[in-house]
């Protein structure tokens, strides 16, 4: 018994202990008690009850209960009477069968312990009264007992709860009166009214006041909100907005596996915003993933051997200041089957223009080309359309004499790049991969100084 009792004890412990669970409700109570066997009691008989207990579901709650108090009661066939007093512990299981939101109904059972002493006064055959005394330890054989009752609680604030409750008590050895009698309940009851003090809540919608199916109806709603989310996906990017780390690409755009735009080559501009997206690993480009030119002769940091050429002078592919016409002028590219020049291309164009003016006696051979996709005669008809719309800017932004260049078309003769090739590289973390041709190349205009 002294086992069952520390085992008792510790699990109350426990329950007041784990307060990240759940709340912790303690609460006390006041009433009358009333024995059921055949000596009944008499008069008001009090009963107090002190508890601790804790939800493990919605439920269902754990209640450690110390229950003590005091009992007379008269025997009528023999003119008897006992007076005893008693104190017990129980740990009961509380299966709440209806939670409103005010009110919660509310039966249950468990096992505990109980001692209690008394006497017993009876007259004898002469007429005298005597007393008999006896007493039952909490630890001993007999004291094992079962408690079971029904009861409501109702909520008067957050944390305050009004209980009522009706329990009984059936021992396995004597009741209060210490009388066996076979087939007879020995057992008692009590009826008592108390108070409740909830800790740790949070909120006016915790279990004691929880309606099961409500719960139940909220977690399904939630559950299928985040189905939901899964696939939703604002910018259609194929992407599910959950786990897209980019929510707003524009439409068509290419990403990987996080929903980032594409970067093929790592310079931090994405490949629909970069205008040259094969820089070099590692170079400094500007906003629009172009590499810098510090000195703006054309030739890029990266490759240029005299990045402090003076303004406007002529220069080789290397960037190295040139006398006479073996200067090196930027590509101009173009979109697919598209003669119009994009605003990327005019720094390129402002360096071609900076070379014209600062070499006055200078003529410019604009030659435009077209990839191998279509017929030759319509692509040598858009190499010539982009010609004339590079010659129509220099004339209309930077005003270049119309007189010193000449238009001409190569269509899809002398193709600048392998329109077969393909470059193979990795989107994503997980291994994703997509691969780029190199037919973009080609849809360009040149320069040649005569």
């Amino acid at each position: 018994m002294k086992k069952f009792f520390v085992l008792l004890f510790s699990f109350s412990f426990l329950l007041h202990a784990q307060k990240e669970i759940s709340p912790i409700t303690v609460g006390a109570s006041f009433g009358m008690l009333s024995e059921m066997g055949s000596i009944q009691s008499e008069g008001f008989n009090a009963a107090f009850d002190l508890n601790v207990s804790k939800y493990v579901t919605d439920q269902v709650a754990v209640s450690a209960n110390f229950t003590f108090g005091s009992a007379k009661g008269v025997d009528s066939p023999t003119d008897g009477n006992f007076d005893a007093s008693f104190n017990a512990l129980s740990m009961n299981l509380l299966y709440h069968i209806i939670q409103l939101k005010k009110a919660a109904f509310y039966i249950k059972g468990g096992v505990g312990l109980m001692g209690f002493d008394g006497n017993f006064d009876a007259p004898d055959n002469a007429g005298s009264i005597e007393t008999y005394e006896y007493d039952q330890g909490m630890f001993s054989k007999g004291a094992f007992m079962i408690p079971a009752g029904l009861g409501v609680k109702y909520k008067i604030s957050q944390n305050i709860q009004g209980v009522l409750d009706l329990s009984m008590i059936f021992p396995t050895n004597s009741g209060l009166d210490n009388y066996i009698e076979a087939n007879k309940n020995e057992g008692f009851s009590t009826f008592s009214l108390g108070m409740q003090y909830t800790f740790g809540v949070k909120n006016s919608d915790h279990a004691e006041w929880a309606n099961p199916v409500d719960v139940v109806s909220s977690q399904v709603k939630a559950v299928e909100e985040e189905v939901s989310n899964l696939s939703i996906d604002t910018d259609g990017d194929g992407v599910a907005d959950k786990f897209d780390k980019e929510n707003n690409t524009p439409e068509g755009v290419s990403v990987d596996g996080s929903g980032k735009a594409l970067d093929v080559d790592a310079d931090g501009v994405p490949d629909y915003k970069d205008v040259d997206p094969f820089t070099s690993p590692g170079v400094a480009v500007d906003s629009s993933g172009r590499e810098l030119d510090d000195d703006e002769d054309g030739v890029p940091n990266s490759k240029d051997e005299e990045p402090n050429s003076p303004a406007g002078c002529t220069v080789n592919f290397q960037g190295r200041q040139i006398v006479g016409k073996g200067a090196f002028l930027p590509t101009v590219y173009f979109d697919l089957a598209s003669s119009e020049v994009s605003y990327s291309n005019y720094q390129r164009l402002a360096t071609v223009a900076s070379v014209l003016k600062a070499n006055p006696g200078y003529k410019l051979r604009v030659i435009g080309f077209a990839d191998s996709v279509g017929a030759s005669e319509n692509n040598y008809k858009l190499g010539l359309k982009r010609a004339n719309a590079v010659i129509e800017s220099l004339i209309n932004i930077f005003s270049i004499d119309i007189n010193r260049m000449i238009a001409d078309s190569q269509g899809e003769n002398n193709l600048l790049a392998d329109e077969q090739q393909k470059m193979k590289f990795q989107v994503s973390q997980d291994g994703l991969s997509q691969t780029k041709g190199f037919r973009s190349l080609n849809r360009r205009v040149e320069f040649i100084i005569e």
